[in-house]
């Protein structure tokens, strides 16, 4: 049968003619595209110091894609603004002198249903970025703050968060003090589970819950920022001198705590005292210790002090087997006042009773004491398979530290009068000892049929020159061991 070539030819022309059609209708007609992009989340206004790096975030969403974000600054004096991209969705602003800067932020998508501004398209309004002047002498400037840290010991993410926290206080350059709630302390349980509810790990809590960082996506400088934004945020005046001793004949830890309200009016709270380790006995999953770690109160109650009256408080506590140079005690005052608290704060999910921490301060048993070794794993590496004692690629599918074949430990220990050894244990037995890094040790020993799969505990202790020791264990898989 032949084909009739012309009704072919009308047949595709058609086709075509249809086809266009429906694009024109369906592209062009209906413009696929008409929804604006949105900013769902801005850092808004900061403050800081000079020297500080401020870091903007910006979170923005579109129905299709945003493609373009303009960050738009300036110091207060200029004329002009700089304009640069965060299409990230961070920016980060280094504070270089004592003049506050402005912003705001302006975004688009690909079929231009912008721009979209926040606080506004052409910065008529905008967000401030305070720099404190240091030499103005306000005491309003001054206020330490108080940090509590949730942490546990199988959490992947809570040293990290860890060591920024102590990074920031060991930089003396901001006004804080913290500890570590870490989840094997009953007490500390308590604390994160019924009076801020818990969402997740790790945590941060600042001033009792005035700002909280949840999860482990923040960088150092968000946390140096919420410092610095509870350190200016308007409080009641209330002076806080704290000391602790030592009582070697006792073996006793002797605390006392002054109070005074600076203000005109009746000031009600509650005041706690902490007990923490400036080592502590707890680790993250790699061995490395968390820092301040929350062991017991030495004292929680409420106050209530008059216009300008004052007050002060004496304890003593046993201190058994802890060894007084590694311990501090932090007093902190808790407002009676309730706020509403979020645990969960981007979502503002698992609300809580906040009580803000007005005033701070800490002291340690010993100043300057001998502080006990630190030790942790630089290899093995947790959750991830060795082959030869190397580490080739993360376990997944078992999610466990698997070691196949010869394999060699190497403790990364640390100490502030020096480490004088490093012992190397396997289930319990020591099975070498190391001085000199790096802190190393090999299975030597192979047996196949014995040994071709089977669990490990992996033990390391680091001795100082006065015999105080840190330690740390992982539990491994391994395989011809």
């Amino acid at each position: 049968m032949k084909l009739n070539l012309k009704l072919v030819t009308i047949f595709i022309i058609a086709i075509l003619l249809l086809s266009s059609i429906y694009i024109v209708y369906f592209t062009i007609g209906k413009n696929v595209d008409k929804d604006s992009p949105s900013i769902d989340d801005i850092t808004g206004d900061a403050v800081g110091k000079n020297g500080d790096i401020i870091t903007i975030l910006v979170k923005f969403s579109d129905n299709i894609k945003v493609t373009k974000a303009t960050f738009h600054y300036k110091k207060i004096n200029d004329a002009e603004w700089t304009t640069e991209s965060i299409l990230s969705g961070r920016f980060d602003i280094q504070l270089d002198d004592n003049e506050d800067f402005q912003y705001y932020v302006t975004i688009d998508d690909a079929a231009g249903n912008g721009p979209v501004g926040n606080p506004s398209t052409d910065g008529s309004i905008f967000y401030n970025i305070v720099v404190i002047d240091e030499n103005n002498n306000d005491e309003e400037y001054t206020r330490n703050v108080f940090l509590e840290e949730a942490s546990f010991t199988t959490c992947t993410y809570c040293p990290i968060v860890a060591g920024m926290l102590y990074d920031l206080y060991t930089s003396g350059n901001y006004n804080f003090y913290y500890v570590t709630l870490i989840r094997t302390n009953e007490k500390a349980v308590d604390r994160l589970d019924n009076e801020y509810n818990l969402f997740g790990l790790p945590s941060v809590f600042v001033d009792g819950g005035y700002k909280v960082l949840m999860g482990g996506t923040h960088e150092k400088s968000e946390y140096a920022q919420a410092i610095r934004e509870a350190e200016i945020r308007i409080a009641p005046d209330i002076q806080i001198k704290v000391t602790a001793e030592y009582d070697n004949n006792t073996n006793k830890l002797l605390s006392n705590v002054f109070l005074k309200n600076n203000e005109n009016e009746k000031y009600d709270g509650l005041l706690r005292v902490y007990l923490t380790e400036k080592v502590s006995r707890w680790s993250g999953p790699e061995g490395q210790p968390y820092h301040f770690g929350f062991l017991d109160y030495i004292r929680k109650n409420e106050i209530h002090l008059d216009a300008g009256e004052n007050s002060t408080y004496d304890d003593e506590m046993e201190l058994s087997d802890l060894d007084p140079e590694n311990l501090m005690v932090i007093a902190v005052v808790f407002n009676s006042e309730k706020k509403q608290g979020y645990s969960d704060p981007p979502a503002n999910k698992f609300p809580f009773d906040a009580y803000y921490a007005d005033a701070v301060e800490g002291s340690e048993l010993i100043e300057g004491g001998n502080l006990p070794p630190t030790v942790g794993f630089s290899l093995p590496e947790i959750g991830m398979i060795h082959f030869l004692g190397k580490s080739i690629f993360e376990s997944k599918l078992i999610k466990k530290t698997v070691l196949i074949g010869k394999t060699k430990i190497i403790a990364n220990a640390e100490d502030d009068s020096g480490v004088e050894k490093v012992e190397f244990y396997i289930n319990g037995i020591l099975v070498g000892k190391d001085t000199e890094e790096p802190f190393e040790y090999s299975f030597r020993k192979v047996k196949l049929l014995k040994r071709f799969i089977r669990k490990y505990t992996i033990s390391v202790i680091a001795y100082d020159s006065e015999g105080k020791t840190g330690n740390s264990s992982i539990e491994v898989i391994g395989f011809w061991l």
